[in-house]
């Protein structure tokens, strides 16, 4: 079974459990922090998906990083994950856990890209107007990449919007290419 759809199937267990426990929530947190710590520690990803590294120091790793940071039932699911040998999948849980929870309380994740930091304010803008367009409730996300150069990227879900200086020049140029004027030979 591929990795993603074994990812998904634990993601909606545990969704499931949390609800019925009261806690989805909490575990939403606690998926958002195991996912914060596999991308910002190389190492420690590394380490879940080793095959040479024993299960009980997988364990023991992940208890000690997680213990009273996180709800008792993401520990538990930590600890089945580890029984059940698939410690390789557990970011891919982390990130399926987040997608599953947003889609239940009708959450659209955007990210609005721009070559220099924006305003609170400007943050705001942008939310109200796209949650407006989109009917869902909007977690706007910011980056900085001054490569744009100037205006902005929104990504929301699988569409992006490109307004950049950037892409707009790389239009001008692809024009240019194409000089209507130029006599051919």
């Amino acid at each position: 079974m591929s990795e993603f759809r074994v990812a998904s199937r634990y993601a909606k267990s545990l969704i499931d459990l949390a609800i019925e426990r009261g806690e989805l929530d909490a575990v939403c947190n606690d998926m958002s922090l195991l996912t914060k710590i596999c991308d910002e520690n190389k190492a420690f990803s590394l380490m879940l998906c080793n095959p040479i590294i024993n299960h009980d120091k997988k364990l023991s790793i992940l208890l000690k990083v997680f213990t009273g940071k996180v709800s008792t039932l993401s520990l538990s699911f930590f600890q089945l994950i580890v029984r059940k040998n698939r410690e390789s999948v557990l970011y891919g849980v982390g990130v399926e856990f987040q997608k599953q929870y947003n889609e239940l309380k009708n959450i659209e994740a955007a990210v609005v890209i721009t070559a220099t930091p924006i305003s609170a304010e400007l943050v705001g803008t942008f939310s109200s107007l796209l949650s407006k367009k989109i009917n869902k409730s909007v977690t706007l996300t910011t980056k900085v990449d001054s490569s744009i150069i100037g205006g902005y990227i929104l990504r929301v879900g699988d569409r992006q919007m490109d307004e950049s200086v950037h892409s707009m020049l790389n239009k001008l140029k692809v024009s240019f290419r194409d000089n209507p004027y130029e006599a051919s030979l």
